[in-house]
């Protein structure tokens, strides 16, 4: 059974990593070694820049609790951390990936015992979740253990070890176990809609928490007290459940390597994988029925009369594969979570996070509002055309920001996977598949605009800046002209790089979007050409509106052969994917 769970796992996870393509990279010369260095870069800072937070805060945790005598306790925070977290992205992970569409169905088709089918699920689940709540209980065993001197202590690891593990397997599968209960017997809830809608809310919620920690990392530079004030609180919190609970505090002293712990924790684990995982096998394979978007019913007479006359009506070889591709990104769970959803999330992201930020630091927004509209009052003309100015420009840079990471362009063909060879089979020119594409990533940088208008509108309103309605209206018309055009060069590049590379060949939708290499490429590459242009247009070009209009042209300009070159070399290699 281990075996087969194991052949499944590759399946699902495409048995293509991150970590496999550096690997591959080193062995494809020079350029593929410069390239697996550069991901190499990026990803040690990126950690580097978590770990060192996080540090902050166990190492304040643990001087809280050793000035009041409860060191003891950083054990059992320690791991009660590590398990939100776990729980946190579990949840938004298997919400988006609990039913996968036809990736599933093969696999249910196949003669595979339920026990193998939710094994190899389980497994997926728990190792791409579990990794940052045990790299953070990583980091509080250290601190943990190196004030406490454990660190020579050979069973401290030990402890380590069967603590990491077994409150991780019990994670996931409390999880997926909630899951399979609501969804087993409540049928009408089995919809990819309502867990995307469910992964939506808690991807805010961590947006908020992150929003939080990294106002408290900042004000904690000028306010070393702060930091300790929230820790304390929260540890007051933890305190006063763990006095409820004496079991889990027990348990935790398998970190200090007391061996009735854990062989606890050790036993635990062995039940869940080997027990009850294969049990709730049955039950999950059971709550997969009705996810299908195609479902039959009986309808009235009158009914069917009006469906026949509506698909009769004649329309577009092109509205119907526009149609087509929006379905494909809103009805599955992990392109949407992992793309369109971040244009309506970023701005709410970026301003709950400036919020919480100055509520944190014990500011009241409507002083913060009084200040913000005396200091416009005291500005001078020349002042007011420099903030329409920057305003036309910072708006432009978000729009493009949000509508670049929608990742429509950078997944174009990686979307479709293996159904990608059912679209070639269908009567229409390639051409006019590269166009669906193309329009589709543009019709984000219109919502995109749509959106920023919509805040600046607000911001018009609430803060009484005095600014006439027709430089209002000029404001937005160059912010929407110059985003625009520098992502419809974008949008080229973008398609241009998952036309050469698509990612097809998986069975986790999530694979094409999360696990995609394009996906980091056109991250870099956007964030690398808006801040090219800022600073070529902040510290280079004349700060009037007129250098906004002349970028403009120029990547129109520059727009037109590239995207006229792309849509060639792309009908073409389209017939060879």
């Amino acid at each position: 059974m281990i075996s087969m769970i194991l052949k499944l796992y590759k399946i699902l996870v495409t048995n293509e990593n991150v970590f496999t393509q550096i690997r591959e990279n080193f062995k494809k010369g020079p350029k593929g070694i410069i390239k697996s260095i550069f991901l190499i870069l990026v990803a040690i800072y990126i950690f580097c820049v978590m770990i060192g937070m996080y540090y902050l805060y166990m190492s304040g945790t643990y001087n809280y609790l050793a000035g009041n005598g409860n060191q003891h306790m950083m054990p059992f925070v320690s791991m009660m951390v590590a398990v939100a977290v776990i729980m946190f992205f579990g949840f938004t992970s298997v919400a988006s990936s609990y039913y996968t569409g036809k990736g599933d169905e093969f696999l249910m088709s196949l003669p595979l015992t339920p026990g193998q089918f939710f094994g190899a699920k389980f497994t997926v689940s728990f190792i791409a979740d579990a990794i940052f709540g045990v790299g953070m209980f990583t980091i509080s065993s250290i601190v943990y253990g190196y004030n406490e001197g454990l660190l020579v202590n050979p069973l401290f690891y030990l402890g380590f070890l069967v603590s990491a593990v077994a409150f991780s397997v019990t994670a996931v599968f409390v999880i997926y176990l909630l899951f399979i209960l609501i969804l087993y017997f409540v049928p009408a809830l089995r919809k990819k809609k309502l867990l995307t809608g469910v992964a939506t809310v808690l991807l805010i919620l961590f947006c908020m928490c992150y929003g939080f920690m990294n106002s408290s990392v900042s004000i904690s530079f000028s306010n070393p007290e702060f930091v300790s004030e929230k820790i304390g609180s929260s540890i007051d919190m933890i305190f006063e459940f763990s006095s409820k609970v004496p079991v889990f505090m027990y348990i935790s002293g398998a970190l200090n390597g007391k061996i009735i712990p854990i062989l606890i924790l050790a036993a635990l684990g062995c039940v869940e994988l080997f027990v009850l995982v294969p049990l709730v096998g049955k039950m999950y394979v059971k709550s997969l029925n009705g996810f299908s978007d195609e479902k039959t019913k009986k309808i009235s007479s009158e009914k069917a009369e009006e469906v026949i006359k509506k698909d009769v009506r004649s329309g577009s070889v092109f509205h119907a594969l526009f149609v087509r591709d929006f379905r494909n990104v809103v009805r599955e769970p992990a392109f949407f979570a992992n793309g369109p959803l971040f244009v309506y999330l970023f701005p709410v992201i970026f301003l709950l996070s400036f919020g919480i930020g100055f509520i944190a630091a014990g500011e009241s927004i409507d002083g913060l509002l009084v200040s913000f509209k005396t200091k416009i009052a005291k500005l001078t003309p020349e002042d007011l055309n420099s903030i329409k100015y920057y305003t036309a420009l910072i708006g432009a840079a978000f729009v493009i920001f949000c509508g670049t990471f929608a990742n429509l362009a950078t997944t174009s063909f990686s979307r479709e996977g293996k159904s990608l060879n059912d679209l070639k089979a269908m009567p229409v020119k390639f051409d006019m598949i590269v166009k669906v594409k193309f329009w589709h990533a543009l019709l984000y940088i219109g919502i995109s605009n749509v959106v920023m208008i919509n805040i600046m509108a607000a911001a018009y309103a609430i803060l009484k800046i005095p600014f006439s309605l027709t430089d209002f209206i000029t404001i937005c018309f160059m912010m929407v002209i110059f985003s625009v055009s520098v992502s419809v060069f974008l949008i080229f590049i973008d398609m241009f790089i998952d036309t050469i590379n698509p990612k097809l060949n998986w069975e986790n939708p999530i694979a094409a979007t999360k696990q995609n290499f394009n996906v980091l490429w056109s991250m870099l590459i956007s964030m690398l050409t808006i801040v090219i242009l800022l600073l070529l247009i902040i510290f280079v070009l004349p700060k009037k509106m007129i250098s906004i209009v002349i970028l403009s042209i120029l990547y129109v300009i520059i727009s037109a052969p590239v995207g006229a070159g792309y849509f060639r070399y792309a009908e073409k290699r389209l017939q060879d994917m």
